[in-house]
């Protein structure tokens, strides 16, 4: 069962790459996910904005239901041990999400995702973090083995194709963690609803890794402890924050930030 799902993650992600987006494996995980991302990444595409357009909307309601992601925070984020180190970035930048704040939702995740590889894959370069250096985590099981490889993989060729790529063009939209954190960011558009999307989604790689690491996947989410009222605090708040989104004060917000476009 899992070298199938491994044999088809990987073909569409390849599809997803080739259009510069990132499959989320942990949404791939579930046959509603599967079934979303294979029908939009079934054939091949190539970048178009066009494209980037009507899929980050679909996509967006798809992956950003509330009781998928609450569950998601509690189940997986919250029990890993690194995932955990980045709960604030990750939760401040997922309630930034909800709300339509682009900005504060990039800004948050974007460094999250090199110390995230740099702990995960045990990079020891202090500046570094490209594929070359990872150490790929094993776990003496085969199957766990060679879909942590499939992972890693996947997520090597998005970070050193896209966003760990250095890039002198100050204009371009898609993911560059060099123009952001550097300064030279001159395109406004880079704070995008698909950005976002892809920071998520690699994200969710990272923490599957990890789970599969620890030996905690593949199993049945299980609520342990104080784990139900975390649920239920996180689905009220992220719904409230949703509602927010329409809000005439954020919309005046966004309104006024456009004035600087």
């Amino acid at each position: 069962m899992i070298n199938t799902w491994i044999d088809d993650f990987e073909k569409v992600n390849k599809n997803a790459l080739a259009a510069e987006w990132f499959v989320s494996p942990l949404e791939y995980l579930w046959s509603d996910g599967k079934n979303h991302f294979d029908k939009i990444f079934r054939d091949g595409v190539t970048p178009h904005s066009r494209f980037d357009q009507m899929v980050s909307p679909t996509l967006y309601r798809t992956t950003m239901q509330v009781d998928f992601r609450a569950k998601m925070t509690v189940f997986a984020f919250m029990r890993e041990t690194i995932a955990n180190s980045y709960g604030v970035e990750f939760e401040s930048g997922l309630l930034a999400f909800y709300q339509l704040d682009y900005l504060a939702c990039l800004s948050q995740w974007i460094y999250v995702i090199e110390g995230y590889c740099r702990k995960l894959f045990s990079v020891t370069s202090p500046s570094n973090v490209k594929y070359s250096h990872w150490i790929i985590p094993r776990t003496g099981d085969t199957t766990r083995d060679r879909l942590i490889k499939c992972l890693a993989e996947a997520l090597g060729k998005y970070l050193d194709g896209i966003m760990f790529k250095r890039e002198s063009d100050p204009h371009i939209e898609r993911l560059s963690r060099h123009l952001l954190l550097h300064g030279n960011l001159e395109n406004k558009d880079f704070f995008s609803q698909k950005n976002c999307l892809i920071l998520m989604f690699l994200l969710d790689a990272l923490v599957v890794i990890e789970m599969v690491k620890n030996m905690n996947f593949p199993t049945i989410f299980s609520e342990r402890p104080g784990e139900v009222e975390r649920i239920k605090r996180r689905k009220a708040l992220y719904m409230m924050k949703l509602k927010h989104a329409f809000a005439d004060e954020n919309i005046l917000k966004i309104e006024l930030l456009k004035e600087y476009l």
